[in-house]
């Protein structure tokens, strides 16, 4: 009787963990120049992170302005690829004041990020938060990079699974068009 309640309970285990599988194996997917896929039910984007320096970033922080909200981690491949195209978007548009970036790692801890940006020899301009309990599981990432586009209403309307180049001139045209 013992050896079947064992069993049992391994079984739930290997089953809690499936997702969490399931995620690394399709994660860091490397599908260059990502299409932009519209999000058809619009969910308000909540989040309230710790940046690098431990202060507290609030998704209301940046209501009015559109804000594209990349999730990442160190040990992603494509990840780390798109990383300069995302810091060259973020200085193109850094003076405007109705578009902000953020960038979500996840899963990692501010000392495993600071030790890749010094042996990577480089940084990221823009806003990085830690979402080292995996917190943030409404947003529906199911693979690495994802990126999303929130509008100034705080609404998310465009996903993007996949490396892209952030920093083409057909982004950044759109980009454009939409903080008018």
């Amino acid at each position: 009787m013992i050896q079947i309640w064992v069993m049992i309970i391994n079984m739930k285990a290997i089953f809690n963990l499936t997702p969490l599988f399931f995620v690394m194996l399709i994660s860091c997917s490397d599908m260059k120049d990502a299409p932009m896929d519209k999000v058809s039910k619009n969910f308000i984007a909540t989040y309230n992170l710790p940046n690098l320096d431990g202060e507290y970033v609030n998704s209301n922080d940046f209501l009015g302005s559109y804000i594209l909200v990349n999730f990442w981690a160190t040990w992603c491949t494509p990840c780390v690829k798109e990383l300069p195209s995302l810091n060259n978007l973020y200085n193109i548009f850094k003076d405007k004041k109705n578009f902000n970036m953020i960038a979500i790692n996840i899963g990692q801890n501010k000392e495993v990020i600071e030790k890749f940006f010094i042996e990577k020899s480089s940084k990221i301009d823009f806003t990085v938060l830690l979402d080292e309990n995996m917190e943030l599981s409404d947003w529906n990432v199911q693979a690495i990079p994802t990126t999303f586009l929130v509008n100034d209403k705080g609404r998310v309307i465009y996903k993007i699974e996949g490396e892209k180049e952030w920093d083409s001139s057909e982004f950044t045209s759109f980009i454009n068009s939409i903080i008018k």
